[in-house]
């Protein structure tokens, strides 16, 4: 590229960084979608429950299955006992 045919500025600073009026602030929707983005980020990297430890949760769902049929035949023998 040939630069003496490029247009020359006195002080060698580009345009844009010599305005005087710039906004330095982000805007309230700006803030919002980048809020919104990093959630969705974060949300869609985690890692889900299930896959997490399959085995622990199958163990726990076991237990929760056998607590709740234990406690429905206490309540079944108890209903159905003969009363004296």
């Amino acid at each position: 590229m040939n630069t003496t045919f490029a247009p020359q500025r006195p002080s060698g600073v580009p345009d844009t960084l010599r305005l005087q009026s710039r906004d330095t602030r982000t805007p309230v929707v700006d803030r919002i979608a980048l809020h919104l983005g990093l959630w969705l980020l974060i949300w869609g990297s985690r890692t889900p429950r299930l896959t997490d430890d399959r085995e622990r949760h199958a163990r726990a769902r076991r237990v929760g299955t056998a607590n709740a049929a234990r406690e429905h035949a206490y309540l079944r023998e108890a209903l159905l006992a003969p009363r004296p």
